[in-house]
């Protein structure tokens, strides 16, 4: 925790001097106004492009665990347009996905790169301009289509699952069988190229907390609510 707290530090005690930084609990909690600043020299002087009051709560287990990032103010609206919960909750990205992709996972990588970008999109968005980074969908359904990315592979979720189980049970890839994705076609003429490294970037056991994070996302019906999806999905028979 202490190099934890040690890091978080580093990055942030020459551009962010109103946050304050502290160990509660199982995290090092960062809480105060964050300023979005101009990367170029030149602009710098002019000052933040934004300033906004947050909290950012960093697991002790970072990065096997996404920090959660929550608005104590309304400078941004709340909205599932801006990425944002009624509750100030943060969807700053597709944890699991971009983890994976990075060579330096580090809490400075994401503090430098998702968080910010993050932020500046929200200036962005909020002068009538379109997200310039990576956007999906809040829930199940965008996290199936960051995955499927990544996969290479329709954003399906019978594929999506179908994949993440095979690479749980650490299935081998034959590029000359039909491809895990359900296509008619050999892997090597479908999604193996894409699978292959998405083997070498995902671990068995990353696949079983991604399965896990699936079943989490997934809303669960009430019994009124699945009655009516089945009575949706069965074919009508004319009583005779």
């Amino acid at each position: 925790m202490k190099t934890l707290l040690r890091d978080v530090r580093d990055v942030l005690y020459v551009d962010q001097p109103y946050l304050d930084i502290a160990i509660k609990g199982e995290a090092v909690v960062v809480e105060g106004t964050y300023l979005l600043l101009a990367k170029l020299p030149a602009y710098r002087d002019r000052g933040p492009l934004a300033e906004h009051r947050i909290r950012i709560e960093i697991p002790a287990d970072y990065p096997t665990t996404e920090p959660k990032v929550t608005m104590l103010d309304h400078s941004i609206p709340r909205r599932d347009s801006f990425h944002c919960s009624a509750g100030g909750v943060c969807c700053i990205t597709v944890f699991e996905t971009w983890v994976v992709t990075q060579k330096d996972p580090s809490i400075g990588a994401f503090l430098e790169g998702p968080l910010r970008n993050f932020f500046l999109s929200q200036l962005l968005r909020q002068n009538g301009k379109d997200w310039p980074f990576d956007e999906w969908d809040h829930g199940v359904d965008g996290w199936i289509d960051a995955v499927a990315e990544l996969m290479g592979c329709r954003p399906r979720k019978t594929e999506v699952l179908n994949i993440l189980e095979r690479r749980r049970d650490d299935h081998q890839l034959d590029m000359e069988k039909g491809c895990l994705c359900g296509g008619r076609v050999s892997a090597k003429e479908c999604c193996g190229p894409s699978l292959q490294d998405f083997w070498m970037r995902v671990s068995a056991e990353t696949a079983e907390t991604w399965l896990r994070r699936l079943v989490d996302l997934t809303p669960r019906l009430s019994p009124r609510e699945l009655q009516r999806k089945i009575h949706k999905n069965r074919p009508f028979r004319r009583v005779q």
